[in-house]
């Protein structure tokens, strides 16, 4: 558990991801396809989510965004390198990698630990009407896209928390966002050559929960119109070409 989660309560969505993570991939399945067999349940955790997170707004805590240093170059994504979507005529900038929400007092605990971040990458589109992407990337072989979509939706919900936005369009995207952004969610896999991959129908799966979530969020009158899409892009892990895959988009 993360110094920020140390403080504030895991919501709903959140301590759902943390569960998907500690399952093998056929218990993952086998969960997936149970939410979408029943979306009440997927769709009521969303909606007690943004509810606590709503609860939170008396609290008093301070945030600042920490980030990876503006100059490490290292990986596929750091700061300022643009990336080219093959499938999707799009490509994006790279603003900041490692994105995490934290108090002053959890900050430097964090750093020290070196824990995964809320946010793999923030990036705008590089186009005449640039808008932003929050990205989150499979770190493991063992990673599917249904661990990564709750990871990237919880992340969504918890950005309604007082000061957020705020903190993120001041500290990475320079006053871009305005007040009520809307955000494209990229999960991003590795690529995988084997047929029979057990994380391939789990992608499919993946795409028809992201529209669930996405058909709820867009409904809900108690959470702010921020998503805009929810994209599914593929890397090779093992090459720096800077160009992604295009896959699904909801």
């Amino acid at each position: 558990m993360s110094a920020v989660h140390s403080q504030l309560a895991l919501t709903a969505l959140r301590s759902l991801e943390v569960h998907s993570r500690m399952l093998p991939l056929d218990a993952q399945m086998n969960e997936c396809v149970e939410l979408l067999q029943s979306p009440e349940i997927v769709v009521n955790d969303l909606f007690h989510s943004i509810t606590q997170v709503a609860d939170e707004s008396a609290s008093s805590t301070k945030y600042s965004v920490h980030s990876s240093p503006e100059d490490r170059k290292q990986g596929f994504f750091y700061p300022y390198r643009e990336i080219f979507v093959q499938g999707d005529a799009c490509s994006f900038t790279c603003l900041a990698t490692e994105v995490e929400f934290l108090g002053k007092d959890e900050l430097n605990s964090a750093i020290e630990q070196r824990e995964p971040r809320p946010i793999d990458y923030a990036a705008v589109t590089c186009e005449s009407a640039p808008f932003p992407v929050l990205g989150f990337v499979q770190s493991a072989d063992s990673e599917s896209a249904y661990p990564l979509l709750l990871r990237a939706i919880s992340t969504l919900v918890e950005l309604i928390r007082p000061g957020r936005i705020e903190m993120l369009d001041q500290e990475v995207y320079r006053g871009m966002l305005g007040g009520v952004p809307k955000v494209d969610l990229a999960v991003v896999l590795w690529d995988d050559e084997r047929d029979d991959d057990p994380r391939r129908p789990l992608c499919e799966l993946s795409r028809d929960l992201a529209e669930v979530f996405k058909q709820t969020l867009v409904s809900a009158t108690d959470f702010p119109p921020i998503l805009n899409d929810i994209v599914c892009l593929r890397m090779n892990p093992k090459r720096s070409d800077a160009r992604l895959r295009f896959v699904w988009r909801i």
